[in-house]
């Protein structure tokens, strides 16, 4: 298998969880925003991985992943400093366990596209 067709077909199965999820939990609201979610927390970690996965199927040469975690991880503190500058004291938990469950989706998808087109050679 080529390695463009893996990250596509990934990126699809990845775009239909997160309409699925989407859809499961358009009716599932919460009041408080630190309340632990777990649709919430699976919604936010199919993030990383279709960035991980749009990346390298543009990309000719794939990055790997502990490259991308490093980017992902600028990303995170980037986005906490704004979060400071705009006085909002309020820390997203959802947001934060989502993007490193989806770190670990990051590093699962880069070692089954290893061993997938490894074994296929």
């Amino acid at each position: 298998m080529k390695k463009n067709y893996f990250y596509l077909i990934g990126l699809a199965i990845i775009l239909l969880l997160n309409f699925l999820i989407s859809y499961l939990t358009k009716n599932h609201t919460t009041e408080n925003i630190n309340n632990i979610n777990l649709y919430a927390i699976l919604k936010q970690s199919l993030h990383p991985s279709a960035i991980f996965l749009l990346i390298n199927f543009f990309n000719k040469k794939s990055i790997n992943a502990p490259l991308f975690s490093i980017f992902i991880f600028a990303l995170i503190i980037i986005e906490f400093i704004f979060r400071y500058f705009k006085e909002k004291d309020i820390i997203e938990y959802n947001y934060v366990i989502g993007m490193f469950v989806g770190l670990l989706f990051v590093f699962l998808i880069d070692w089954f596209k290893d061993k997938l087109i490894l074994d296929i050679k």
